[in-house]
C-alpha cells in the first residue's frame, strides 16, 4: 500500500539542499549491502525539518582530547550517538547516547551544534523504512565531558553492544585514527581550528 507523500522528498529538505553544499560525500550500503545510501556532511548549522532529524551524533571533548570509538565492525569514529526518543532535545539525545556508548557524562549546557548529515536512499525506499521520505538527517554536535561512570580509565561496555571500545586522544591523532571515516573527519577538523 502506498501512503500519500511516502517516498517523496520532504519539501523543506529540498529547500535546505538547494542552499547547501556538502563538504564530504560517501556512498555506502546498509542492511548487508541491500540498501545503497549516499551520505553528505554539512559543517554548518541550519534549520532542518525536525521530523527528518532522526539521530544525533556528538564529538566528545575531555579537556584537550576527544573520545574515539571502535564499533563491532572494527571501524573507528569520533561521534557516538544514535536515534532520538520522542520529545528529546538534541542535547538530551546526545547525553543519553554518549553515556550508553562510552560511559562519558556530558556537562549540562555544553552541547552545541556543528552541522548535519543528510542520508539519502539511492534505490527504492524499502517497505520497512520507518520514515515517510527517502532521506533523513542526523545532527552533529560537540560537548564537553568531565566524568566517566566508573572513572576515566574504567572499562566500559556499550549498553546496546554496538561500540566495543572507546579511548581518548588528541584531535590531530583522532583525525588520523578515523581515516576511513571521511564524514567524521569534516567535523573533527572543526575542533582543531
Amino acid at each position: 500500500m502506498v501512503r500519500p507523500g511516502w517516498g517523496s522528498r520532504h519539501p523543506g529538505m529540498s529547500q535546505v539542499l538547494a542552499r547547501s553544499t556538502p563538504a564530504a560525500t560517501q556512498e555506502t550500503a546498509w542492511a548487508n549491502g541491500t540498501r545503497p545510501l549516499r551520505l553528505n556532511a554539512y559543517p554548518e548549522v541550519t534549520q532542518l525539518p525536525d521530523e527528518l532529524v532522526v539521530s544525533v551524533r556528538c564529538l566528545v571533548k575531555v579537556e584537550d582530547q576527544v573520545v574515539v570509538c571502535t564499533s563491532l565492525d572494527g571501524l573507528r569514529h569520533a561521534w557516538p550517538g544514535g536515534r532520538r526518543q520522542p520529545g528529546e532535545s538534541f542535547a538530551e539525545t546526545a547525553a543519553r547516547e554518549v553515556e550508553e556508548e562510552t560511559g562519558w557524562l556530558l556537562s549540562p549546557g555544553s552541547f552545541r551544534l556543528l552541522g548535519w548529515l543528510h542520508i539519502e536512499h539511492l534505490g527504492p525506499v524499502p517497505e520497512d523504512h520507518p520514515y515517510p521520505h527517502p532521506d533523513f538527517c542526523q545532527v552533529v554536535g560537540v560537548a564537553q565531558a568531565v566524568e566517566r561512570r566508573g572513572g576515566a580509565d574504567a572499562e566500559w561496555t556499550d549498553t546496546e553492544g554496538y561500540e566495543v571500545s572507546s579511548e581518548l586522544m588528541p584531535v590531530r591523532d583522532a583525525e588520523r585514527a578515523v581515516d576511513g571515516e571521511p564524514l567524521g573527519r569534516v567535523f573533527l577538523a572543526m575542533l582543531s581550528d
